[in-house]
């Protein structure tokens, strides 16, 4: 191969969720992109035309069908593309749609949008070529275009990881259905023997793909997620939050007159305040912040005292379900940008990571979780065994308990209070430089130059 310097490299860089999409993957991308040149790499961006056309930056997109589709069948696509692009297919659609996807859709909804993607990406690589291709998962489907684009051109190809694909899997059929699981294995293995190097977002998962794939082990790399430093500065004074977060900040709190509309103005004295940005049911079929709201309903309720010693807001789109039982509960914030997320961050006294159960130890750590690290904030993390765990304990972030143990819960929300009050609330000790988004940047490089130097 010809060894080019590394300021005139290119790359295919193959991201199905990309800005202006608004879901857990798109950070990832989006910093690596902004990144990658300081360390001597251009990236061509290939993306769904499912939430746009090209953009002035250069990002090109393919036509998706199934985008369409989504948008004559769910009114919320049709409102709000970007915004229905954050829910997860498994957690919304009806029984019967999901058992079609999952008969017609393999590995995933996405797969439609292969055709157009492998020629928009060919005719890219005739106009200005590259010198290695780059697919990140979810979906799962962009890796069987990178294997197709590897098979056509000839370059080297790094596959991302974000999640696993079978060892902790998102979609519940891999896990009930055995022809799909092994399907679907022979899919994965496909991508592990093409790959030139795999990188995975967590131990984990990389540990999970050494043992079930040894001849393929020295080709995996872990680069973590993280945070940029940038993104967690308090935001200025007077930011003012959108209209839906304004009007649930200007609503009276517990034992107060009025609350500025303001996202920047740090809690000082009163009740402990508990944060949570994002989505759960809508992230995870499985996530569920339920059996926090019952202890934390049951607690009132026993302890009326308590409802002004706690508060908890949450920021982010609620199923029905959710509505429901944080209804008299919580202060409930709709769907906001990521800047006021970050901003209600900075405000609270305690973050919470809500995760699921499972019978093995959880291998994906939530985005979120080195954002709330960045703040410097408690951490509450209702979890498993897994990689939060480990993370939270590790750094000395703050407690963990099981997501569906209300009498814990109980015990662990008196306790954050006592500790509130006698101003001991945990707080990160470990470095956290190893997770600033450059230097996860660098890693991916490092990656990049490696296969291209072999």
């Amino acid at each position: 191969m010809t060894h080019l310097p590394a300021a005139e490299r290119s790359v295919l860089f193959v991201a199905y969720h990309f800005p202006p999409m608004r879901s857990a993957g798109v950070e990832r991308s989006a910093k690596f992109v902004r990144y990658l040149p300081e360390f001597g790499y251009a990236p061509q961006v290939l993306s769904t035309g499912a939430f746009g056309g090209d953009d002035a930056d250069g990002v090109m997109r393919s036509w998706e069908p199934v985008g369409l589709y989504r948008r004559l069948l769910n009114p919320a696509a049709r409102a709000d593309p970007q915004a229905a692009s954050r829910t997860r297919t498994a957690g919304s659609q009806a029984a019967w749609m999901q058992a079609l996807r999952r008969l017609l859709f393999v590995p995933d909804s996405q797969n439609t949008w292969l055709p157009g993607a492998a020629w928009s990406a060919l005719r890219a690589l005739r106009r200005q070529p590259a010198q290695l291709i780059y697919t990140t998962s979810p979906p799962f489907s962009a890796h069987l275009l990178g294997r197709f684009l590897k098979g056509q051109t000839g370059l080297p190809w790094v596959a991302d990881f974000r999640d696993a694909w079978l060892y902790d899997p998102l979609d519940p059929a891999l896990l009930t259905m055995p022809y799909r699981r092994e399907l679907e294995r022979r899919l994965e293995a496909s991508v592990m023997a093409a790959a030139d190097a795999v990188i995975t977002a967590t131990g984990t998962t990389a540990q999970d793909l050494r043992q079930r794939y040894p001849q393929q082990a020295e080709k995996i790399r872990i680069v973590t997620n993280g945070f940029d430093p940038a993104d967690g500065a308090p935001p200025p004074e007077g930011l003012v939050i959108d209209e839906r977060a304004r009007i649930a900040a200007e609503q009276p709190e517990p034992g107060t007159e009025e609350t500025q509309a303001t996202v920047s103005a740090p809690y000082t004295n009163g009740p402990l305040r508990l944060v949570h940005t994002g989505s759960f049911a809508y992230s995870h079929p499985q996530r569920t912040p339920l059996p926090l709201l019952a202890a934390w309903r049951r607690l009132i309720e026993l302890e009326p005292v308590w409802s002004e010693r706690l508060e908890l807001t949450l920021v982010g789109e609620l199923s029905p379900d959710e509505q429901s039982a944080a209804a008299g509960v919580a202060r409930v914030v709709g769907a906001v940008d990521r800047a006021t997320a970050l901003g209600f961050q900075q405000r609270a006294d305690v973050l919470l990571i809500v995760d699921h159960l499972r019978p093995w130890p959880a291998s994906n750590v939530p985005g979120k979780l080195f954002e709330y690290l960045a703040t410097g904030k408690s951490l509450l993390a209702l979890c498993g065994p897994g990689e939060v765990q480990q993370m939270v304990t590790q750094l000395h972030a703050g407690l963990c308990v099981a997501p569906d143990d209300i009498d814990a819960l109980d015990s662990v929300l008196r306790d954050l209070w006592l500790q509130h009050q006698e101003g001991t609330l945990p707080r990160v000790t470990g470095s956290l430089q190893a997770y600033h988004r450059r230097e996860l940047t660098r890693q991916l490089a490092s990656c990049f130059d490696e296969v291209l130097d072999r």
